[in-house]
């Protein structure tokens, strides 16, 4: 995983016609597409092989996957990124439920962690890690049993709130994304870093599930602002989901936001 200090750019209409079709992760500057290793337990194309692809909703039941390649030959070599050696992103198809977990890994290769899911229905699961040097995003689906009833996705708002008594807004300053958070009315100025940063956003388009994931422009934590520099590869509804520790605690907060890609796209233009 690296640091997203500057856009995340939209190359070209092509670029975004992949995503669509395949799913892959727009990161930094990067179009990632599950890459090869050098090395002889994963040559080719990486892939995410789940034990189980349906499981239940309810009670927290383990989780386990491994990322292998097209010979099934597991990976086991992985780079500590942001203080994990991999993050799982779990969304459910709709964009109403997240999760952000880091399992751990045997010494086989899987990777595996309890994990509660509270409604049914299809969910992705983003493995985010780092390997030979190279960030990479790779993903899978699984079905969560019961009756899938879809929520639509919220309208687009600048604000939104977290079980405890937080409330963020959202707001815009130049290029900056700008999120202000506030305890019981107050602003919070004591932010605690999670993860070796001083928050995380993830933002995934409706629809296909095109996946953004960036850190913040400073790892300062004074003050209650975490600004962000974020452009949207392609037009669509985005939900937006902020995380950060304040009181020993992790707090996620979730917008959703219909960026202007051309508005953007044609103010950079003129900036250069």
């Amino acid at each position: 995983m690296r640091h997203a200090t500057s856009a995340i750019h939209r190359p070209a209409a092509i670029a975004a016609v992949l995503v669509a079709l395949f799913g892959i992760g727009w990161f930094g500057r990067d179009l990632l597409v599950g890459g090869t290793e050098q090395e002889a337990a994963a040559r080719g194309p990486l892939k995410v092989r789940l034990a189980d692809r349906t499981v239940k909703a309810g009670a927290a039941a383990p989780l386990s996957f491994r990322i292998e390649d097209p010979e099934g030959h597991p990976l086991r070599s992985f780079e500590v990124a942001h203080e994990k050696r991999l993050h799982m992103i779990l969304v459910r198809r709709d964009l109403s439920g997240f999760q952000h977990v880091h399992p751990t890994m045997a010494a086989d290769g899987t990777w595996s962690i309890p994990v509660r899911f509270k409604d049914p229905g299809p969910h992705r699961l983003f493995a985010d890690f780092k390997a030979a040097g190279k960030a990479r995003v790779l993903h899978t689906d699984l079905t969560v049993d019961g009756e899938y009833a879809p929520q639509d996705l919220p309208g687009p708002t600048d604000t939104a709130t977290a079980p405890g008594g937080y409330a963020v807004r959202l707001s815009r300053a130049g290029e900056e994304t700008v999120f202000h958070v506030r305890h019981n009315g107050k602003r919070v100025r004591d932010l605690e870093p999670y993860l070796g940063a001083r928050g995380h956003l993830v933002a995934l388009r409706e629809g296909d599930l095109a996946y953004l994931h960036v850190h913040p422009t400073s790892k300062a934590t004074q003050g209650g602002d975490i600004r962000f520099i974020v452009s949207y590869p392609d037009f669509g509804g985005y939900r937006l989901f902020l995380q950060f520790k304040h009181a020993g605690r992790v707090h996620t907060t979730a917008f959703t936001q219909i960026p202007d890609v051309d508005a953007a796209e044609d103010g950079a233009d003129h900036e250069h």
